[in-house]
């Protein structure tokens, strides 16, 4: 079991290295967490500092960091909440909306890359296999 998770990790480690190859070479200069981040808030217009945490798995203090960064680049902006005032949405600016985009084109370009070599039918038993295996865990 401990190989398998080993494989999954290195496969994981992979993918993001071959991201950020390709995002460098664009010149975009973003690390992955803020394009996670960035891909969250795309996917739900507002969000709020809680729920991103929840989705990129990152602790608040991390996020908020994070969330600094990006809104000195002007790719995010923070918004009263009008349900609960101490509680600020997270939205993408234009600028940032337009980055995703940019982005989101060169990760599709590597899924297609990676696809085109890839046994179809070995992939689709390793989502199975994994869609099992992750059941079987949560159950614990």
């Amino acid at each position: 079991m401990q190989e398998f998770v080993y494989a999954l990790l290195m496969v994981q480690a992979s993918y993001r290295q071959a991201i950020q190859k390709s995002i460098r070479e664009q010149g975009i200069d973003l690390t992955f967490e803020m394009i996670q981040v960035m891909r969250c808030l795309y996917r739900k217009d507002t969000v709020n500092q809680q729920e991103l945490a929840n989705q990129t798995h990152k602790d608040k203090s991390s996020l908020s960091y994070l969330l600094n960064n990006m809104e000195r680049r002007r790719l995010i902006t923070r918004i009263e909440n009008s349900i609960d005032r101490r509680s600020k949405l997270i939205v993408l600016t234009e600028e940032g909306q337009a980055l995703h985009q940019q982005i989101k084109t060169i990760v599709e370009t590597v899924y297609q890359k990676v696809e085109e070599s890839t046994d179809k039918i070995k992939l689709q038993f390793c989502v199975d296999y994994m869609k099992e295996l992750s059941g079987i865990i949560s159950n614990d």
